[in-house]
C-alpha cells in the first residue's frame, strides 16, 4: 500500500477512499488472514478525521455517541431490573453475578460476530460491546461487594478468618462466571458466524467466507461502501445511523420526562440518565488502550499494550462508588427521599456503567498468562485499596457508620 500523505488537508476524499480501499497486500486480497493485527474503529475514526482535513467532526461521531447513549441505557435497565429479579430470601448466589454473566455472554458473541454488526454499521457495533455489554456488567459494584464481605461490614457474627472467606467467595465465584459466560459466548457466536456463512450468504470458488471477508475488509482498515451506503458517514450516513441516532435522542427526551412526571420511578430514571455519562468517559479513556507513540514514552515498558483505560475507568468508577457509600450513611448528606435516589441513581448509572466487567474479562483471556494475571491482580488490589482508604478509614472513625439509603 502506497504511503499516505504527510499534508492532510492537501488529500482529496477521493483519493482517501481509493487509498483506503486498497488491499495491503496479496494476502489480505485473497482473504488469507496476515500477521499484521486489524485497526480498530476508533483508530479508524482516528485516521478518518485526520484525512477529512476541515470537515466537521458531527459527520461521523453522532452515530456513535447516540449509539453509546442507547444502548447505554438498556443496559441499565438490564441489570438493574435482573439484581431486583433475584434478590429474594435466602437466595442461593448474590443477585449481581446474574447480570455479570449476562454481559459477558453478550460480549462472547460479538467478539466472534463483530462483522455481522459491522455489515450494518460501525456504531452499531461500538454500541453493542462499549455500550450495552459494558453497562450491564460492573466491576465497581463488584469490587464494593468484595470490600464488605472482606471486612464484615454486615457485623455477622464470625471471625476474621471468615471474612476472608466471604471476600475470596465472591471475588472468585465473579471471576470464574464472568469468563466462563465470555467462553460460552464466544462458542455460541462461532456458531452464528457459521450458519450465518453458509445459509445467508454466498461465495464463489476460492473466494473468503462472506463474515471472514467482512471483517478482513472493515476490520483490516479498507474503506467499505458497497451497496450498504456509505461508510462513518463519508457521504451519507447508513440507514442503520439515522435509526440509531432518531431512537438514541427519542430515549434520552423519553427518560427526562418520565424523571418530572413519575416520582416512583425517579431512581431508575435518573440513573439512565447518568448511564451514558459514565459510558462516555469510558469509551474516551479506551483511546488509552492503544499503543500511542506518545504513550510508549512516558509509561514504562512493561505497560505498553496493557489495556490501561479499562484499568483508569474500573478505578475511577470504583472511588466514585466509595464516596458515595459514604454519603450513603447520612452524615454528610441530609437523608431525604430525593438524596437517597439521587445518590442510587448515581452508583447505579454513572458508576455502574463507567465500570465493566465485560471488556476487563475480554482483556484478560486476550492477554498472555502472566499479563493477564498481573492486570487482573493489579485491578482488584487497587480497587481494594481505595475502598479500604475511603470507606475503611471514614467508618472506623465515624458516629453513624450504616447506611441510611
Amino acid at each position: 500500500m502506497q504511503e499516505l500523505s504527510r499534508e492532510p488537508r492537501t488529500v482529496q476524499v477521493k483519493e482517501l477512499e481509493e487509498l483506503l480501499s486498497e488491499p495491503r497486500d496479496e494476502a489480505v486480497a485473497t482473504g488469507v488472514p496476515v500477521e499484521e493485527p486489524p485497526r480498530t474503529v476508533q483508530e479508524v475514526y482516528t485516521e478518518a478525521e485526520r484525512f477529512r482535513g476541515r470537515a466537521p467532526r458531527y459527520l461521523y461521531m453522532e452515530p456513535v455517541v447516540l449509539s453509546l447513549v442507547l444502548f447505554s441505557m438498556a443496559g441499565v435497565l438490564i441489570r438493574v431490573h435482573l439484581t431486583r429479579l433475584f434478590t429474594y430470601d435466602r437466595q442461593p448466589m448474590y443477585a449481581l453475578v446474574w447480570a455479570q454473566m449476562v454481559g459477558c455472554f453478550v460480549m462472547g458473541i460479538c467478539m466472534r460476530t463483530k462483522g455481522v454488526l459491522l455489515r450494518f454499521s460501525p456504531a452499531l457495533n461500538t454500541g453493542v460491546t462499549t455500550g450495552l455489554c459494558g453497562s450491564i456488567t460492573t466491576f465497581s459494584s463488584w469490587q464494593l461487594l468484595v470490600y464488605q464481605q472482606f471486612f464484615n461490614t454486615d457485623r455477622g457474627a464470625h471471625t476474621r478468618f471468615k471474612n476472608l472467606l466471604g471476600g475470596m467467595s465472591v471475588l472468585v465465584s465473579t471471576m470464574a462466571c464472568a469468563m466462563g459466560a465470555l467462553r460460552l459466548g464466544q462458542m455460541v457466536g462461532e456458531e452464528i458466524r457459521l450458519l450465518f456463512n453458509y445459509y445467508l450468504c454466498t461465495t464463489k470458488p476460492g473466494e473468503p467466507a462472506p463474515l471472514d471477508r467482512i471483517n478482513t475488509k472493515l476490520l483490516g482498515g479498507s474503506y467499505y461502501a458497497g451497496d450498504h451506503g456509505a461508510w462513518f458517514g463519508w457521504d451519507r450516513w447508513r440507514t442503520t445511523d439515522l435509526a440509531l441516532i432518531a431512537v438514541g435522542a427519542a430515549s434520552v427526551v423519553a427518560t427526562s420526562i418520565v424523571v418530572a412526571l413519575a416520582p416512583s420511578t425517579r431512581s431508575v430514571s435518573i440513573a439512565l440518565l447518568l448511564g451514558p455519562v459514565g459510558t462516555l468517559v469510558r469509551w474516551r479513556l479506551a483511546s488509552f488502550n492503544l499503543p500511542h507513540s506518545w504513550l510508549k514514552r512516558r509509561v514504562p515498558t512493561a505497560l505498553v499494550g496493557m489495556p490501561l483505560g479499562t484499568f483508569a475507568a474500573n478505578v475511577l468508577g470504583s472511588i466514585v462508588l466509595a464516596v458515595i457509600h459514604i454519603l450513603q450513611t447520612g452524615v454528610v448528606v441530609v437523608p431525604s427521599a430525593a438524596s437517597c435516589y439521587v445518590l442510587a441513581a448515581v452508583a447505579d448509572g454513572f458508576c455502574g456503567c463507567l465500570t465493566t466487567v465485560s471488556t476487563f474479562s475480554a482483556e484478560v483471556s486476550a492477554l498472555g498468562r502472566r499479563r493477564s494475571l498481573a492486570y487482573a491482580a493489579v485491578s482488584v488490589v487497587a480497587t481494594q485499596a481505595f475502598f479500604l482508604l475511603i470507606c475503611g478509614i471514614y467508618f472506623k472513625t465515624a458516629t453513624v457508620d450504616y447506611a441510611v439509603c
